[in-house]
């Protein structure tokens, strides 16, 4: 039985679903496995009758949906993030597997502020690569490579499906240490290190050549805790006021 403490860690984000059919049928799929934290960005058509119709027992999820006009607002307090994508893109991301969950899981549920967040894309063009770059991991469903297609309510159904499993072998009783940097601190530490890059000439701002973009990608797979977030920021916040102090 997945323990309360532990699914309300978890929330589901949608982003710009098009049909409504597809969100009362994710709110039922997340229901299904013990989930109800749902979220929605620019949804095409919601409220709909339709997507109660296909949530059937699970209205409560729908009646709690959170709507939002950006992904980052969601996610602004969100402490692992994982982002769903079938494709290959031109910057690697640290990828996972529907079945590569537990060891992550786990060490995220020791913070005393874990929010773990799972985000699905558009129907027919998933999610961008800007959005993608938000999350820390991306996941990928194991598919038949002829026909990786997957309808986005049964997307859902499977993830939620192997977290419930991997959630079920864990200890909710382990012990709790302290806070875990949010989306929001990572984004701020990343702006720090592109304002202090800038200042000192670092690369060509007529050319950058996704020089953020990878500095971005290195923080994620890193993952700094709290205390090193601090002292990176701190670093930081000295080059700033040596070269305040040579202009």
């Amino acid at each position: 039985m997945l323990d309360s403490s532990l699914k309300n860690k978890f929330e589901f984000i949608l982003v710009e679903p098009s049909h409504p059919g597809n969100i009362g049928a994710t709110a039922r799929a997340i229901k299904n496995m013990g989930f109800h934290n749902l979220s929605l960005v620019n949804p095409k058509d919601f409220p709909n009758d339709d997507a109660l119709y296909r949530a059937k027992g699970a209205k409560d999820i729908l009646d709690n949906v959170k709507v939002y006009d950006d992904l980052s607002s969601p996610l602004e307090d969100a402490t692992l993030i994982f982002g769903t994508s079938a494709r290959t893109r031109t910057i690697p991301w640290p990828t996972k597997t529907s079945s590569e969950l537990g060891t992550v899981l786990k060490k995220t549920l020791e913070s005393s502020n874990a929010k773990i967040c799972f985000v699905f894309g558009r129907e027919i063009s998933g999610l961008s690569n800007e959005e993608l770059q938000m999350c820390d991991y991306h996941i990928k469903i194991p598919t038949d490579e002829d026909f990786s297609s997957i309808n986005l309510s049964h997307a859902v159904q499977i993830i939620s499906y192997v977290l419930k499993m991997e959630l079920d072998s864990i200890d909710s009783t382990q012990e709790i240490k302290d806070e875990t940097p949010t989306f929001q601190d990572n984004e701020y530490l990343i702006d720090h290190f592109d304002k202090v890059m800038r200042q000192i000439d670092f690369y060509d701002q007529e050319n950058p050549k996704q020089v953020k973009t990878r500095m971005r990608r290195l923080i994620k797979r890193l993952q700094p805790d709290k205390l090193e977030t601090g002292i990176l920021r701190g670093f930081l916040a000295k080059i700033e006021q040596i070269l305040n102090k040579k202009n």
